[in-house]
């Protein structure tokens, strides 16, 4: 059974964090197209709303320490 294995990276091609890499298993036998549309349309429906979610959640953290950083940064000034 073929399996797809996805890791996210950053630009400088280290992993975003340890729950970034994620197997997926396509169903069937990919031996005919059919199956393998069917397998890939699946594979879509589970794996995009992940990889969404992670980097939204990235997204999420970056921003969160930024604006701690500015907060910082401002209420520091006199």
């Amino acid at each position: 059974m073929p399996r797809i294995r996805l890791i996210l990276e950053d630009d400088q091609g280290k992993p975003l964090s340890t729950q970034t890499q994620r197997v997926y298993e396509l169903e069937g036998e990919c031996q005919t197209l059919d199956e393998i549309e069917q397998a890939t349309e699946t594979f879509k429906k589970q794996a995009l709303p992940e990889i969404e979610r992670s980097l939204l959640g990235q997204a999420q953290q970056q921003f969160v320490a930024s604006a701690r950083g500015e907060k910082a940064r401002s209420s520091s000034s006199p």
